[in-house]
């Protein structure tokens, strides 16, 4: 079921995309984009499907007292416990990918894209599909007999995860009305959506990715003051900064496996560290692969 919802929405997301011209941009609609994009949904899926086949039996082997050991909980209250656990720990797996090199590198393909859309929600390096925790807890949670809350909790997330991503700018469409703007107001407070993300992405005036590094809920951001103050608007840009090298398409899914010389080449100006008062005057600070902390003014 959820997997029918997911790829339905899925569906319905692209469609909208198509139909109000965001794969007008040459990047999104050609074809090397397309091919890493869908690549990496096919990662995605083959790693999750690894990890069940190949936890089953050392949980089973080492934990056979505590199967079903969480069958008898209600639904309600698992998928609150599951949502927030696996959250929090998304919440420092992504910043930490932003503020460690190592990270960063595995982290970076999500971020190359100059244009955001459905198909490029779950785009990362193979080897990030490993990291993440929910990869690990759907397994045990399965073990455990919370099979349905966690079906429900990874459910939402990805149907968060795709709205987050998508390129029209729904919510700025439902602020045109009165009780589209009332209802965004209150889901905002608590859900990450589409404005709270894509100043994540974002390059220019509005965008700030050293921020707004939570998945679905934003309180990791307030209580560890990594929020940036949302603007409902359309970014300026999306990508990295200007100089910063960007791999080819299977070197950004495959490295360090595979590794390409040439994208030290297209690094058209040294990277230099921007200075304490340009960082505190600044509209975004992005910080690079090597730690490099540069400010992006207006």
């Amino acid at each position: 079921m959820n997997v029918a919802i997911i790829f339905g929405l899925m569906f319905f997301l692209l469609v909208l995309d198509l139909s109000t011209g965001q794969f007008r941009n040459p990047q999104a609609s050609s074809g090397r984009e397309l091919s890493i994009n869908v690549l990496s949904q096919i990662l995605a899926f083959s790693v999750r499907a690894l990890l069940l086949v190949a936890l089953a039996w050392p949980i089973a082997r080492f934990l056979p007292q505590w199967k079903g050991a969480l069958a008898h909980r209600p639904v309600w209250l698992m998928f609150i416990v599951i949502l927030v656990i696996d959250d929090y720990l998304n919440y420092w797996l992504h910043r930490m990918a932003h503020q460690w090199p190592l990270l960063w590198r595995l982290h970076k393909p999500h971020h190359t894209p100059t244009y955001l859309n459905v198909l490029m929600a779950g785009r990362e390096n193979s080897l990030y599909y490993f990291l993440v925790p929910a990869l690990w807890m759907a397994p045990v949670l399965i073990y455990l007999g919370a099979g349905t809350a966690s079906a429900l909790v990874f459910g939402f997330k990805g149907v968060v995860t795709m709205l987050q991503h998508t390129g029209y700018r729904w919510d700025l469409w439902l602020r045109r009305y009165r009780a589209g703007r009332v209802l965004l107001d209150n889901v905002e407070k608590l859900v990450v959506l589409q404005d709270f993300h894509h100043a994540h992405h974002g390059l220019g005036r509005y965008g700030h990715a050293s921020s707004n590094y939570g998945n679905i809920l934003c309180i990791w951001d307030v209580l560890h003051g990594t929020t940036h103050p949302r603007q409902p608007q359309r970014q300026d840009a999306y990508g990295v900064p200007a100089g910063m090298p960007v791999e080819s398409g299977m070197v950004q899914l495959f490295w360090p496996l595979l590794r390409d010389r040439r994208a030290s080449l297209k690094q058209a100006t040294p990277l230099t560290q921007s200075s304490e008062e340009e960082l505190a005057a600044a509209d975004a600070v992005i910080v690079t692969a090597a730690g490099i902390a540069i400010a992006v003014t207006r």
